[in-house]
C-alpha cells in the first residue's frame, strides 16, 4: 500500500526522544469514490541515521468525497504533532472498473458457548475471566425473574404474582425505557444457560428462568391486537392503533394513572414494556425529553428485547421466543413500511429519540431464520441514511470512507452497525460490509482511549458523544462528565468480531484483547457484579459501579450482564470446511472441537506470564492459525513438542502450523511483553503505560487538578520501570502501577511523560 516517493525536509525535533531529520512521503491507491485509507503512521529518518519508531500522522478528514469522485492525482498534507514537520501523501485514484473487488465472504465460523470453558491458570488460581463471570452467574440465578417482567405485566394491565416487586432505575414506573434490562437478561441467562456445561443444577436454574420469562412474554403477546372475549371489539392491525380510551391523541404518560392498557387495541404481536405510543409520536416528530409529549428511544428498547428472544432461541433452544420476536418483527414491518422515507431519515437521526439499537441487526437475524423477506426489507428500513451514505442520493458517507462519525452519540450509532453487518450476511450489497469497516478503522484509529473505550466529548459537551473532529481527543475529548460508556465498548467488539469472521485479519483481535482487558474486566467491580457506566480517564479518576444486585439497570449495566456470561466466545475460531482453528486470546480454557474430535486445551498465566501451552487431543490435518499480537517486538518463539519451529511469526499478523496433529502434541509459545507508550494522537506528551496487552494505571491517593508528569526514558522504558511482570506491579520512581483492571481506587492512567 505504502512507498517512498520522496522526503519532506521541513526540518523540526519531536517534543521527546530522538530528533527527527525526514519523513519520506507515501503513495495511496484508492478507486473512485473511495476516500483513501490514509496510514496511521510513517516511517522516518531519525538524524545520524538513528532506527526509530514510527511517528503518528493527522491528516485531515474530508467531509464529502469530491476529491475521489474521479481518476487522477492529488496530494494530501497531514501534521506530525509534536513536531513542526509535515508529512504527505500521494494518492492515485483509478476507476472503479480497474479494481473490481468481490465482496468478502464469512469464511469462519464461531463455537457454541457451551464448547468452550474458561479454566483456571497453570498455577492453580482463577482468572480474572473466571471471577467476573462467577459474580455474574450467582446474580442471576438470584435475581427475581418476576422483577424483569413487572412493568410488562403493568403495561399489558395484568395482575402481579404475590410479592413481585418492580426495578428501578431506568425500569421504574414512569421511565420511558422501562423494559430494556429485561433484553439483556434474556441474552444473559441464554448465554449463561449455555455456558453452565459443568453445573447441570446451575443450567436447571437457567433453563427454568428462560422458560417462565419467555412464556410470560409469548402470553402477553398472544393479547396484543386480539378481544378479551369473543366477539369483542380490537384492532389487529399495527398500523392502525388507535389513541387509548378518552383521548384524543397519543400520550408516553406512565403513571399508574395515566398509563393505558387497552392491549386490545395495539395490533397482533405487539410486546414491550409500555403500550405502543412511544413508536406512533416518533412517527409524528416526538424529541427526546421528559414531558408526556416526547418519548425516549422506543426502538432502542425493542431492539433489546428482541435481541434475547432470538438469543433464547438461538443460543437456549426455546422456540416460543421465536414466535414472540416474529410477531413484533411484523408489528414494527407493517408500521415502518408505511412511514415516507423522508420522515425515516428524520426520525433515525434524532438524538436520543431516534436511537434504534441494533434493530436492523435483529430483523435481518429474523429474516435469517425465517426466510421472511418482509423482515430483511424491515431491516432496511432503519437505514440511518446520513450516517451510512452521506445524504438521500447516497453519494458518499461511511460507505465512501467519509467520516460521519465526529460529534455523534456514540452508543446511538455503534449497534446500527453491526446490524450494517447483518445485513450483509443477509444480502451480500457490499456497501453495507464497507460502511461497517470504514466505521471499525476511523473509530479505533481516530476517537479511540488506551482502554479500547470511545466518546467522552468535551466538545460537544456530552460524555457520550464522539469529538467533533477526528483526532483530536486532547482537544476536543476527555470530557469532565467521563469517557468511555461501557456499552459502547461492547458494541464495539461484537462489531470486531463480526467484521473477523469475514476478514480474519489480527488487528480485529488485537484490538478485541485491548479491549477486553482494559475496559470489559476493568468495568467490573472488585467484590460484587456491580459495574461502570463511564469509565473516566482524567488524572486522579475513580471508576463508579453501580447495580450490584441486579434492581436497577442502566444501558452499561445490562450490556453488563451480556459480556460477562460470554467471555470466552472469541478465544477460539474455525473456518467453516473444518482445515483451520485460530487462537485469538491467549485465556486458560478448553475447547471441544466435535466437527473434528478433536479437544484442545490452552494452559497459561497470561497476561501474567508470557507463556501459553496447547495440549491437542484426537488426530487429524489442520492448520492452527495463533495470533502474533501487535505489543510484540521480540521474536515469538514456537516448539511443537519440545521443537523450536521455524515460522513466520510477523507481530500483528497470524502464525500457522499446518500438520497432521496426534494426541498429546503440544504447542508451546512464548510471547515476550515489553512496555510501550500509547500517546494521546494530537498532544504525543500524553501518554499511557503498557507492558504486553496490559494497561498500567498509577495508583493515586486523591483527585489531581492536572497530568502527573514523568519523567523516563523514552527510548527504553524498561530503564525506568522496575517491578514484578508475573504479579503485574511496578514501579516508577515512587509511585506504584498496577494493571487497570485490578485497579479500584483513585488512579492515573495517562501521564505527562518527560525524557530523561
Amino acid at each position: 500500500m505504502l512507498a517512498t516517493m520522496g522526503t519532506n525536509r521541513v526540518r523540526a525535533e519531536r517534543s521527546e526522544g530522538l530528533p527527527i531529520a525526514t519523513v519520506p512521503d507515501v503513495t495511496v491507491e484508492t478507486v473512485a469514490g473511495q476516500l483513501p485509507r490514509l496510514p496511521v503512521t510513517v516511517p522516518v529518518t531519525y538524524e545520524n541515521g538513528a532506527d526509530g519508531p514510527e511517528v503518528r500522522v493527522i491528516w485531515p478528514a474530508p467531509k464529502d468525497n469530491a476529491q475521489v469522485r474521479e481518476a487522477g492525482s492529488y496530494t494530501v498534507v497531514g501534521i506530525i504533532p509534536g513536531t513542526d514537520f509535515q508529512a504527505r501523501a500521494i494518492v492515485h485514484v483509478v476507476p472503479a472498473t480497474d479494481c473490481p473487488k468481490p465482496p468478502p465472504t464469512r469464511s469462519l465460523e464461531a463455537f457454541p458457548l457451551g464448547k468452550v470453558t474458561l479454566d483456571q491458570d497453570d498455577q492453580g488460581r482463577d482468572t480474572p475471566f473466571m471471577k467476573n463471570r462467577d459474580k455474574f452467574l450467582r446474580g442471576l440465578a438470584e435475581a427475581d425473574c418476576d422483577r424483569f417482567l413487572y412493568m410488562f405485566r403493568n403495561a399489558f394491565g395484568q395482575k402481579q404474582p404475590e410479592a413481585a416487586r418492580p426495578m428501578g432505575v431506568w425500569d421504574s414506573q414512569t421511565t420511558r425505557l422501562r423494559g430494556h434490562a429485561t433484553g439483556h437478561y434474556l441474552s444473559a441467562i441464554a448465554q449463561a444457560y449455555a455456558g453452565c456445561v459443568d453445573d447441570e443444577q446451575m443450567r436447571t436454574v437457567f433453563q427454568g428462568k428462560m422458560d417462565t420469562t419467555v412464556d410470560t412474554l409469548y402470553d402477553l403477546s398472544r393479547k396484543s391486537g386480539r378481544p378479551t372475549e369473543p366477539g369483542g371489539e380490537c384492532n389487529a392491525d399495527p398500523a392502525t392503533v388507535p389513541p387509548g380510551p378518552g383521548r384524543d391523541g397519543y400520550t408516553s404518560d406512565l403513571s399508574e394513572e395515566g398509563i393505558r392498557t387497552d392491549y386490545w387495541n395495539w395490533g397482533a404481536g405487539f410486546i414491550s414494556a409500555y403500550p405502543p405510543d412511544q413508536f406512533i409520536m416518533l412517527e409524528q416528530g416526538a424529541t427526546y425529553g421528559a414531558g408526556n409529549d416526547q418519548v425516549w428511544a422506543p426502538y432502542y428498547t425493542l431492539h433489546k428485547i428482541l435481541a434475547g428472544l432470538l438469543d433464547c432461541y438461538e443460543i437456549g433452544g426455546k422456540e416460543k421466543a421465536l414466535e414472540v420476536a416474529r410477531g413484533m418483527g411484523v408489528w414494527v414491518y407493517e408500521r415502518l413500511r408505511r412511514v415516507p422515507a423522508e420522515t425515516r431519515i428524520r426520525m433515525w437521526n434524532r438524538y436520543i429519540a431516534g436511537e434504534f439499537g441494533g434493530m436492523n441487526e435483529v430483523m435481518a437475524r429474523l429474516y435469517r431464520l425465517t426466510g421472511d423477506e418482509r423482515f430483511l426489507q424491515c431491516a432496511q428500513l432503519f437505514d440511518n441514511t446520513d450516517f451510512f451514505f452521506g445524504d438521500a442520493s447516497h453519494s458518499h458517507g461511511l460507505a465512501c470512507n467519509v467520516d460521519t462519525v465526529r460529534g455523534k452519540h456514540a452508543n446511538q450509532h455503534i449497534p446500527q452497525i453491526t446490524g450494517a453487518i447483518e445485513i450483509y450476511r443477509a444480502n451480500q450489497d457490499p456497501r453495507y460490509y464497507r460502511l461497517a469497516d470504514n466505521f471499525w478503522h476511523i473509530c479505533t484509529r481516530s476517537y479511540m482511549y488506551a482502554i479500547g473505550g470511545v466518546a467522552g466529548a468535551s466538545t460537544p459537551k456530552n460524555p457520550e458523544c464522539f469529538t467533533a473532529e477526528p483526532d483530536s481527543l486532547f482537544r476536543n475529548g476527555f470530557s469532565p462528565d467521563g469517557q468511555n460508556e461501557t456499552c459502547a465498548t461492547y458494541n464495539l467488539l461484537k462489531l470486531s468480531r463480526q467484521l473477523f469472521l469475514y476478514s480474519p485479519k489480527a488487528e480485529y483481535m488485537d484490538y478485541y484483547e485491548q479491549a477486553l482487558y482494559n475496559h470489559i474486566l476493568a468495568s467490573v467491580a472488585e467484590e460484587t457484579p456491580g459495574n461502570t457506566y463511564h469509565v473516566p480517564l482524567n488524572p486522579g479518576s475513580r471508576k463508579h459501579f453501580t447495580n450490584p444486585e441486579m434492581r436497577g439497570f442502566t444501558c452499561c449495566n445490562g450490556t453488563a450482564l451480556e459480556s460477562s456470561t460470554k467471555l470466552q466466545d472469541s478465544i477460539y475460531f474455525k473456518s467453516r470446511d473444518n482445515q483451520r482453528l485460530y487462537v485469538n486470546l491467549f485465556v486458560p480454557s478448553t475447547l471441544h472441537w466435535e466437527d473434528c474430535d478433536i479437544v484442545v486445551t490452552q494452559a497459561t498465566s497470561f497476561p501474567y506470564s508470557d507463556c501459553s501451552r496447547l495440549t491437542i487431543e484426537g488426530s487429524g490435518r489442520f492448520t492452527l492459525m495463533i495470533r502474533v499480537p501487535r505489543w510484540i517486538d521480540e521474536a515469538v518463539e514456537v516448539q511443537v513438542n519440545g521443537e523450536r519451529q521455524a515460522v513466520q511469526a510477523t507481530s500483528g499478523q497470524y502464525l500457522a502450523i499446518d500438520r497432521a496433529w496426534n494426541s498429546g502434541d503440544r504447542v508451546e509459545l512464548r510471547m515476550p511483553m515489553t512496555f510501550r507508550l500509547n500517546r494521546i494522537m494530537d498532544q504525543p506528551n500524553i501518554a499511557g503505560v503498557f507492558y504486553g496487552p496490559v494497561l498500567l494505571a498509577v495508583q493515586e491517593k486523591g483527585p489531581l487538578s492536572t497530568w502527573r508528569q514523568v519523567k523516563i526514558n523514552v527510548n527504553d522504558l524498561g530503564k525506568s520501570i522496575a517491578g514484578d511482570p508475573g504479579k503485574l506491579r511496578f514501579q516508577i520512581g515512587d509511585l506504584r502501577l498496577r494493571p487497570f483492571f485490578e485497579t479500584y481506587g483513585r488512579y492515573s492512567v495517562y501521564l505527562d511523560v518527560l525524557s530523561e
